[in-house]
């Protein structure tokens, strides 16, 4: 299929989606400050909303498929790797996405460089590919810390010192590590697929959200806040001969403005000074719930525009999903998509778990439900975002023995459907 079939393809209809949940971290299992702060048993997540039912569908034609060039692949969302040396484990058909923190090896970027090879080494070994992100945010080197001017991040799970981003010691800092260091060690590796784009206000250090509010920040206007992504992702392009991608499904500033247009302006940049090949964008709150339905929040809304034209682009689109299908089906659920059991109370800050007794706690319809949409086959709601998404990034329970995708061959069909 070449790339302009591609951008006719999935109409998008009505901008109606439901109020973004607040996310503040961007995996499905492990502590912070890459993962999720999760309750014991559980492996994924961020907020959960009340459980409904509904069996609206649409078809897409020529669903699953997609231009040659954009990234392809079940990977699955692990732990991260959390000692320098250290190496991921993972069981999906295609490989991982690997987590770093760039403190993980302390100053030692030499160190971190090789913990990343050495990854990647594992991955060739089994015929697999495998996305990087090394997340920043608070995890950021000591020495890093000491030159440039700093900001305190407070929030109810994530707190630490980080660098403001235009900052032009963290800039020189962040260059040396991309560009001299750890871009040399990986370029033309074959297990390497993508590198993530991140920067230092990101809450959790990978996602774009910032749950800052801009007046408690030392905003410096638009043109130097927007000017310094377009600098880091100008670091990120040049040190990787990949394609770069980066968390879409989030708006920047906590409070009733979000900032939804410096991601856009991000996207745009990249696309248009680097290549669409060499940009993609990743949902990483991807339920179709987030993006149909009976109401909408304005971070939410504020991204569909970027994702429109992403997917009108033929864009790489990734899905990590709000939470894994296996033990967390009821955080799919909503009115207007689907019913897939509810949640139990839990303590303020934890993820509620699913209430598995319940009668209409179904695994299997969350992931088949979910994956089609995203990978553009039908939605459940009539109002909602229509979008073809090209890789996937489920969590490990799902991969587990007793996982749903191995327990479902209709989960499998549908995770599958993003196959390479």
């Amino acid at each position: 299929m070449n790339t302009e079939t591609s951008r006719t393809l999935l109409p998008l209809l009505a901008l109606l989606v439901v109020a973004a949940c607040d996310s503040e971290s961007p995996t499905d299992g492990g502590p912070p400050p890459i993962d999720a702060a999760t309750p014991p048993g559980e492996d994924g997540g961020a907020s959960e909303r009340d459980a409904g039912s509904d069996d609206a569908g649409t078809t897409t034609p020529d669903a699953g498929t997609a231009t040659p060039e954009v990234i392809r692949g079940r990977f699955e969302s692990t732990a991260a790797v959390r000692e320098c040396g250290g190496l991921a484990r993972w069981q999906s058909p295609d490989g991982p996405l690997l987590k770093f923190s760039m403190d993980l090896c302390g100053d030692d970027i030499d160190a971190l460089a090789d913990t990343i090879a050495a990854n990647l080494d594992a991955v060739t070994a089994r015929g697999h590919r495998a996305l990087v992100v090394i997340n920043q945010g608070t995890n950021l080197p000591d020495a890093w810390l000491a030159r440039c001017e700093t900001y305190e991040l407070s929030t109810t799970r994530f707190g630490g010192r980080l660098c403001l981003p235009w900052d032009p010691s963290y800039q020189a800092d962040l260059r040396a590590a991309l560009v001299d260091v750890i871009g040399p060690r990986v370029r033309d590796h074959a297990a390497l697929e993508a590198v993530y784009f991140t920067t230092t206000t990101m809450t959790n250090g990978a996602e774009l959200h910032f749950r800052v509010e801009r007046s408690d920040f030392p905003y410096p206007g638009d043109d130097v806040f927007r000017g310094a992504y377009r600098r880091v992702m100008d670091i990120h392009q040049q040190a990787f001969d990949v394609p770069v991608v980066f968390e879409a499904g989030h708006c920047i500033w906590s409070g009733e403005s979000p900032d939804c247009e410096t991601p856009l302006d991000l996207y745009r940049y990249s696309r248009d000074t680097y290549g669409l090949r060499r940009t993609g964008v990743a949902i990483w709150n991807c339920a179709e719930r987030f993006w149909a339905g009976t109401g909408t929040g304005p971070e939410t809304y504020g991204v569909l525009g970027l994702l429109e034209e992403a997917n009108a682009d033929g864009a790489s689109i990734g899905c990590q999903t709000v939470g894994n299908f296996t033990r967390q089906a009821c955080r799919f659920s909503d009115p207007d998509v689907g019913d897939y059991g509810a949640s139990l109370p839990s303590s303020p800050g934890m993820v509620p778990p699913c209430d598995e007794d319940d009668p209409a706690f179904d695994p299997e319809a969350a992931c088949v439900d979910t994956m089609r949409w995203f990978a553009g086959v039908e939605a459940r709601a009539e109002h909602t975002l229509r979008i073809r998404g090209t890789w996937g990034e489920n969590w490990s329970a799902e991969f587990a023995p007793t996982g749903v995708y191995e327990t479902s061959a209709a989960c499998r069909e549908a995770i599958d459907l993003l196959a390479p």
